[in-house]
């Protein structure tokens, strides 16, 4: 889900971030990066410390 919103937002996803997200076990942390891919510009800053 957390790459479709920023699919569906228009942001580019790279292969690092998509790797990132997809290797990524931690519901808590997808449900938050889920709720960052509302507001970013760039996918990096999903990964941004909180």
């Amino acid at each position: 889900m957390v790459l479709r919103l920023l699919e569906w937002r228009g942001v580019p996803v790279g292969d690092a971030v998509r790797r990132q997200v997809y290797a990524c076990g931690d519901l808590d942390r997808l449900e938050s990066w889920a709720q960052r891919a509302m507001h970013v510009t760039d996918a990096a800053e999903l990964f941004a410390p909180e």
